[in-house]
C-alpha cells in the first residue's frame, strides 16, 4: 500500500449502514453501498447541511415576518391536529411521519408555504392516533421508522383507516432505500406514490403533490 494510500485510509471514518442511510436522505451524495465516509467528504456534507438548514431558517423568518391571511403559528398548528373537522369539510392538509427532525422541519416549511396545514409525527402510534382524529388529504411517510418493518405497519393502518373512512388519503412513502423490493412492496401495499431520498428529492416530492 502506497504512503498516499495509507493516508487517505487514516481519513477514512467507518460508519454503520443505518447512520449511512440516514446522512444519505439528508444531502443525497452519498453512494448506496458505501462502508466508509472520507474526513474531507464528511466536512463538506456537514457544511451542505448547515447551508440548507440556514436557508430553511430564513424561510422561516420570511414567512413569519409576511402579512398572512391565514394563522400558521406552531400552536395553532399543534392544537388543530386534535380536533375533527366538521363533516364535508375538505382542507388542504398534509401528516409528515418521519423520525428525523432535519426532515419534518424541512418539509414542514416548504409545505406550510404552500398553504397546507401541517401536523407532525415522529413515531408510527403517534401518527395513527393523529390520523384518527381527522381526515388528512395527504400523508408522507418515511419507510424506516425506525427500521422498515415499522413502516410497512405504518403503511397497512392508513391504507386501511382511508378506505373504512372513505378519506381517499393520498399516502406517499419517502426513504433513502434504493432497494426495489422496498418499492414494489410500498405500491403493492397501497401506497400512492414512493419517492427516493437522491438529490433534489423535496422538489419531486412538491411537484408530485402539487400535480395530485
Amino acid at each position: 500500500m502506497s504512503e498516499e494510500e495509507q493516508q487517505s485510509k487514516k481519513r477514512t471514518i467507518e460508519v454503520d449502514d443505518e447512520f449511512l442511510e440516514q446522512l444519505y436522505g439528508l444531502v443525497g451524495k452519498i453512494p448506496p453501498g458505501a462502508k466508509g465516509i472520507n474526513v474531507d467528504l464528511l466536512k463538506d456534507l456537514i457544511l451542505d447541511i448547515k447551508r440548507k438548514m440556514d436557508r430553511i431558517k430564513t424561510e422561516t423568518i420570511e414567512e413569519i415576518n409576511a402579512p398572512k391571511t391565514r394563522n400558521h403559528s406552531s400552536d395553532n398548528i399543534q392544537s388543530s391536529s386534535d380536533m375533527e373537522y366538521e363533516e364535508g369539510e375538505n382542507p388542504k392538509n398534509v401528516l409528515i411521519v418521519d423520525d428525523l427532525g432535519v426532515i419534518t422541519y424541512q418539509l414542514g416549511v416548504m409545505f406550510r408555504n404552500l398553504g397546507y396545514d401541517v401536523t407532525i409525527a415522529k413515531e408510527i402510534y403517534d401518527a395513527i392516533t393523529k390520523y384518527k382524529k381527522r381526515p388528512y388529504k395527504l400523508v408522507i411517510m418515511d419507510l424506516f421508522i425506525p427500521t422498515d418493518r415499522e413502516g410497512f405497519i405504518l403503511l397497512d393502518e392508513l391504507v386501511k383507516l382511508s378506505k373504512i373512512n372513505d378519506a381517499n388519503t393520498v399516502v406517499g412513502v419517502m426513504t433513502a432505500s434504493s432497494k426495489r423490493e422496498h418499492r414494489q412492496l410500498c405500491m403493492k401495499k397501497g401506497a400512492d406514490f414512493y419517492i427516493e431520498k437522491v438529490e433534489d428529492w423535496q422538489n419531486e416530492l412538491i411537484e408530485y403533490c402539487e400535480k395530485n
